[in-house]
């Protein structure tokens, strides 16, 4: 592995300057020539190690190694979400700064992948021989559909366990259901002022860092004292007959959003304060506003095993006289997306709609499992802390699998950067990981043995 440390520090950066966020397809490029991109250089350098792989149709790839009758899957991602506002460096720039490589996807989940690559490529250098195949699985639509790993699963081999090195450690064994929705109403404008225009957020999964509102007939004495009492940041840009509020959050991971600042919530007790009242705006202000728990829409739930259920606001729009807003809501393992949406639609008033738009199921597997068990070793090994399973509100490729848990890369107490500004991982973060990846990898290609 000490033969590999530059080597991954100089490639992670490299795939961290490819911009591969979601885009229109194009012929082989199903997400974007991109994400394409990315997929295509972490497979030439899985060849140039000498690994076989293989590229679905651009959905997604694999890199395999060795001959066992069953398969070990380490499930990455290669897509990241955009960069938003904030950054202190180019997010797409791969700098690397007081020991710490900056940029879009270096920890969610660039790094860690490459990581598990170089992880595996010691071990073959090594002579380690796995008694499982080895394939590092690189999905290329997770931040917004998965419809790559479905694509994958459909046209290759279903590993029989494996690990996504895309959350926490010490180790994930029960992720929350996710599902996601959207509300749309009409909006009812109070007299002497028209909202023209509302436009917010980047992904339902992210929390968003910025809305415009756009209004004609604006009183700003009114708009100067409403700002004082709500807070926040706001901006003012005056137009000839309107003008716009530009709000401003704090971006965060769409499962916890609790650790960002939603500027759609400013944005909306702004407009309650102006007098929108009723319909839609009013609705969406006094039943979440703030919010993160889903309680002004009955859906306030938790449970002894992942807690409790979060509610993102994570995009609103307007066409024409309708605001449509996509919620990200994670909803404990106990629970069924079947239980969320009936208790949600018996707390809608006539006048909003709810639409499903995707969802996928928890994720429980049990403490005492085999898979479990190896890793908490793995990570005990090399921290000397003790690996007791935890759950969270995100959702890692894990539950592609009946048998996978979720395994790093952030460190308990390391502060959460997924989907924020100036996303980086250290460098001795990066080489910690190098050596935990090849040891699980060792543990379970071999079925429970050392490296």
């Amino acid at each position: 592995m000490e033969a590999y440390r530059d080597e991954l520090l100089k490639t992670t950066a490299e795939v961290v300057k490819i911009p591969s966020v979601k885009a229109p397809a194009d012929e082989g490029k199903p997400f974007g020539p991109d994400v394409a991109r990315a997929l295509d250089y972490v497979l030439e350098l899985g060849r140039r190690m000498g690994f076989k792989t293989e590229n679905f149709s651009g959905y997604a790839g694999h890199i395999e190694y060795g001959d066992g009758p069953e398969i070990l899957g380490v499930l990455c991602h290669l897509d990241v979400v955009p960069a938003g506002e904030g950054w202190s460096v180019d997010p797409f720039g791969g700098e690397i700064r007081d020991d710490k490589l900056y940029g879009r996807g270096t920890i969610d989940n660039k790094g860690p992948a490459m990581a598990a690559l170089y992880a595996l490529a010691a071990l073959k250098d090594s002579g380690w021989k796995p008694q499982r195949k080895i394939r590092l699985i690189f999905g290329t639509d997770e931040e917004s559909g998965w419809g790559g790993m479905a694509h994958y699963l459909q046209v290759a081999e279903k590993p029989d366990l494996g690990f996504a090195p895309d959350a926490e450690f010490p180790v994930i064994n029960a992720e929350k259901g996710i599902l996601m929705v959207e509300l749309s109403g009409q909006i009812c404008n109070p007299a002497d002022i028209e909202l023209v225009d509302i436009q917010g957020g980047n992904r339902p999964n992210m929390v968003p860092d910025r809305c415009r509102v756009t209004l004609r007939g604006l009183d700003e004495n009114l708009v100067a004292k409403a700002a004082v009492k709500i807070g926040g940041r706001m901006d003012i840009e005056k137009g000839e007959e309107q003008t716009t509020l530009v709000f401003k959050g704090v971006s965060a991971h769409g499962s916890m959003p609790e650790t960002g600042e939603n500027a759609i919530s400013y944005a909306l007790a702004m407009l309650k304060q102006l007098g929108f009242e009723h319909g839609i705006i009013g609705f969406l202000d006094e039943n979440i506003g703030f919010s993160h728990d889903g309680r002004g829409l009955n859906i306030e739930v938790k449970d002894s095993v992942s807690g409790s259920l979060t509610a993102n606001m994570g995009v609103i729009n307007q066409q024409g006289n309708t605001i449509k807003v996509a919620l990200d809501i994670r909803y404990p393992v106990t629970y069924s997306e079947k239980d969320i949406l009936t208790r949600f639609e018996a707390a809608l008033p006539g006048n909003v709609e709810l639409a499903r738009r995707e969802g996928k199921a928890p994720l429980h597997v049990e403490a005492e499992s085999e898979l479990v068990r190896i890793l908490q070793r793995v990570y005990e090994k090399h921290t000397g802390e003790e690996a007791t399973p935890i759950a969270i509100g995100g959702g890692t490729y894990a539950r592609a699998l009946d048998q996978a848990v979720a395994f790093g890369p952030v460190f308990p107490g390391q502060k959460e950067l997924a989907h924020q500004p100036d996303e980086y991982i250290s460098l001795a973060h990066l080489q910690k990981l190098l050596e935990i990846y090849a040891d699980a990898i060792a543990m379970l290609g071999g079925k429970g043995g050392e490296a």
